[in-house]
């Protein structure tokens, strides 16, 4: 299901990715520091994913594009040349909280949008949403999940991770999957630190939750992974 080495999954016949943030790099660069278009870096790295997992169809779930309201000219520029460079024939976005009027930058043809999407006995949603479903397993982006570890020397390293455990509440009993980034000059919630953002990973079963970094190692639980500053 996970792809060892890289923040995507595979369920059935599908790649599934989250918060890929194009046009993050006008972003930065607004910031004084200047960074090569990432849109076609992406694409080749999701095509070569294609390859390695014999998949047919792409799931983008959610903050395809890094503005959040509206968008820049360059933006859509830097998605058409994103989507022209896919190799994938069928391809849904699940909208994130980035992804305003995202349906007017988008090719016609080959791409539906949704709120959500359900496969088998998952439900993909963004999640900066309530959601209501049936499904057993719910998949997420949103967080951008990292987790911060300090040596005995002081030194600190911030690795990306998977999230996996079950929910309480409303959700109670329900298995939830939180996907790390794909572009990794996204921001970071640091799992073991901040409180986990949306409706759904704050209802996140704490002692019922390991955490994975991408080579799929089981750091454990993430109550037992906690730092203080």
């Amino acid at each position: 299901m996970f792809l060892k080495n890289y923040p995507a999954m595979k369920v059935e016949n599908c790649l599934v990715i989250t918060d890929l943030h194009i046009g993050i790099t006008k972003d930065i660069y607004d910031r004084g520091i200047t960074i090569p278009n990432q849109a076609e870096k992406l694409a080749v790295k999701i095509n070569k994913l294609k390859a390695l997992t014999h998949t047919r169809r792409l799931v983008l779930l959610g903050d395809i594009k890094h503005k959040v309201s509206g968008f820049s000219v360059l933006e859509k520029y830097e998605l058409e040349r994103f989507f022209s460079k896919l190799k994938f024939k069928d391809i849904i976005i699940v909208k994130g909280n980035h992804d305003g009027n995202i349906e007017k930058m988008l090719p016609k043809g080959k791409i539906s949008v949704r709120k959500t999407f359900g496969l088998g006995e998952y439900f993909f949603t963004h999640g900066h949403r309530k959601i209501k479903t049936t499904k057993k397993i719910i998949v997420i982006g949103h967080n951008q999940p990292h987790i911060k570890f300090r040596d005995e020397m002081r030194a600190v390293y911030v690795e990306p991770v998977w999230v996996r455990g079950r929910l309480k509440g409303k959700l109670k009993g329900k298995k939830l999957i939180i996907v790390p980034a794909f572009n990794d000059l996204c921001g970071a919630t640091i799992v073991n630190k901040d409180k986990l953002l949306g409706p759904i990973a704050k209802q996140l079963n704490k002692r019922a939750t390991h955490i994975f970094l991408l080579d799929g190692t089981d750091l454990g639980s993430l109550m037992d992974l906690k730092i203080k500053e």
